[in-house]
């Protein structure tokens, strides 16, 4: 069974707080969502935001799994990982063979594990594949390795419209993540935004347990939102 998006009021409007930022821009349709490092809850944030994107009426999300080896979007969502991106890439597959309804969205699991994971997503057909599925639904969200893992992430961002890092609060080393940002902004890297993940609300007065760096149409700087809660008297 599908695991459900956790029911926590204030967890799912940060989602949709989230969500309402990147659909001001009518062409931010294939959106990459990774990470720096193991365990920052990328995988966790994506799986969430595309059910949250999948509330809206008439519009058609599909979420990607390109994390070959960890599958953590098929163990996330509980459903079984025969076939996916791989195949479809290699020619073993079709795409409505592979492809897996969750609730409101279309998953497609990785499929099986390549030899060589750059070669496949920099090839003509996975660029296609992404080109074709940003033409048949509204958004694309892709998962990927963490970037100081596996150098996956630099190069889908290459080709999609946006990317999402997602850090963990006092875990990410700032060295690591300032790192992270030079290998995508090296690569042309569209980065739309960071969601800091794991921020506990009780240690402070003002916050909830999120917040969102979101980039400027401009690209002139960073603008901070978090959601505001009532000072303690």
């Amino acid at each position: 069974m599908a695991t459900k998006v956790k029911d926590n009021n204030m967890i799912n409007e940060s989602y949709r707080e989230i969500r309402t930022y990147l659909t001001i821009n009518d062409e931010m349709k294939t959106i990459l969502v990774t990470s720096a490092e193991m365990n920052e809850g990328k995988t966790t944030t994506i799986c969430n935001l595309a059910k949250c994107f999948g509330e809206l009426d008439d519009i058609k999300v599909i979420l990607i799994d390109c994390d070959f080896k960890k599958r953590g979007v098929s163990r996330k969502l509980g459903i079984s990982n025969p076939f996916g991106v791989s195949d479809i890439v290699f020619g073993n597959k079709k795409f409505d063979e592979c492809i897996q309804k969750v609730e409101d969205i279309d998953v497609l699991p990785s499929g099986g594990v390549p030899n060589n994971t750059s070669m496949l997503l920099n090839s003509k057909a996975m660029k296609n594949l992404v080109s074709e599925l940003r033409e048949k639904y509204d958004y694309v969200f892709i998962d990927s390795p963490p970037i100081c893992r596996l150098n996956d992430a630099c190069i889908i961002a290459q080709y999609v419209d946006g990317t999402v890092l997602v850090n963990a609060s006092k875990e990410i080393d700032p060295k690591v993540a300032k790192l992270t940002l030079e290998k995508l902004k090296k690569v042309g890297a569209n980065i739309i935004g960071v969601v800091l993940n794991k921020f506990r609300s009780e240690q402070y007065n003002y916050y909830s347990y999120y917040s969102y760096y979101g980039y400027d149409d401009n690209r002139k700087g960073i603008f901070r939102r978090k959601k505001q809660k009532m000072k303690h008297r």
